[in-house]
C-alpha cells in the first residue's frame, strides 16, 4: 500500500490546521449576480447524478474557457446538464490543489452523464481543459436520497476529502460517526457525505477518493473546539489509521476573511 507523504503528518499537521478560522485564498467571484444577499440551494433527487467541480484556472487562459464553456455548456444542457449552487473557497488549509470555488452540477440520472461523454465531439471538448485550467477537478456520484440544501451566506463551510486506508477501511467511518455529537454541540451538521466518487483530473496522479465530506459550521472556530472534546480525543486514532491522503478546505458563499 502507496501512502501519501502528507498523510503521514496529518496526526500533527491537521489538528493545527484544522483550528484556524478560514482566511486567505480569497476566492474570485466567477459571477457578477452572485452577491452576499443571495443564498444558493443545491436540489437534487434520489436517482440524479451529482456533479463537483473544483477548479484552478489558469492565468492567460481566459480565452480557453470562454472556448470551453461555449461548447461544452449547451451541450450538456441538452442532456439535462443543469448549474445548481457554488461556494467560494477561502483557504485550502491541508492541500496541495488551490481551487478558486466548488460549483454543483446535476445531471437527470448517470445515463445522460454518459451520453454526453458518448457525444463525438466531446472528446475534443475534454481535451481543452489543460489550456484553460491548471487543474479542473471533477467528483461525481449518483444520488442514493434526496437532497435539498440551502448554503447560509451567514455559516462557514468545510469540505474533507478522504482516501481511505484499504487495510483500515471502517476507521475512517468509526472516526465521523465518534465526533459527530461534538460537531452538533460545536454548532456543526454534517450535510452532505459524497461516497466513491467518480473522479475526472488531467494534472494529478491521484486516483479517486472515496469520501467527499461537507460540514455546515454557526462560527470558523467550530472544529477548533470539536478537537478540545474527549470524543474527538478518542476517535483521533482512527482518523490517523484511517486515512491514507486528506484535503481540507474552507469554503463560504461569497467569502470570509
Amino acid at each position: 500500500m502507496t501512502i501519501h507523504r502528507t498523510a503521514l503528518t496529518l496526526a500533527s499537521t491537521f489538528t493545527v490546521a484544522l483550528a484556524v478560522p478560514s482566511c486567505g485564498l480569497m476566492a474570485q467571484s466567477s459571477s457578477a449576480q452572485e452577491s452576499a444577499a443571495t443564498t444558493p440551494r443545491l436540489t437534487v433527487a434520489k436517482g440524479q447524478y451529482l456533479s463537483i467541480i473544483m477548479p484552478e484556472a489558469k492565468t492567460d487562459g481566459d480565452a480557453a474557457r470562454q472556448t470551453y464553456y461555449r461548447q461544452a455548456l449547451p451541450l450538456g444542457q441538452k442532456f439535462g446538464l443543469k448549474r445548481e449552487a457554488q461556494l467560494k473557497i477561502d483557504n485550502a488549509v491541508v492541500s496541495n490543489y488551490k481551487p478558486s470555488g466548488l460549483i454543483f452540477f446535476s445531471y437527470p440520472d448517470q445515463a445522460s452523464e454518459k451520453q454526453l461523454m458518448n457525444q463525438p465531439e466531446w472528446p475534443a471538448i475534454k481535451a481543452q481543459r489543460p489550456k484553460a485550467w491548471n487543474e479542473l477537478r471533477i467528483y461525481s456520484a449518483a444520488m442514493q436520497d434526496d437532497l435539498d440544501l440551502s448554503f447560509d451566506p451567514d455559516k462557514y463551510y468545510s469540505l474533507v476529502v478522504a482516501w481511505t486506508n484499504p487495510d483500515k477501511p471502517q476507521d475512517y467511518q468509526r472516526y465521523l460517526t465518534g465526533i459527530e455529537k461534538a460537531v452538533h454541540a460545536a454548532g456543526g451538521r454534517f450535510i452532505y457525505k459524497m461516497k466513491t466518487p467518480k473522479m475526472e483530473a488531467h494534472a494529478t496522479s491521484l486516483k479517486a477518493p472515496n469520501q467527499l465530506t461537507f460540514v455546515e459550521w454557526d462560527a470558523p472556530n467550530g472544529f477548533a473546539k470539536v478537537q478540545k472534546t474527549q470524543d474527538y480525543k478518542a476517535s483521533a486514532p482512527y482518523f490517523r489509521s484511517g486515512v491514507t491522503n486528506v484535503e481540507f478546505y474552507y469554503m463560504s458563499v461569497s467569502g470570509k476573511s
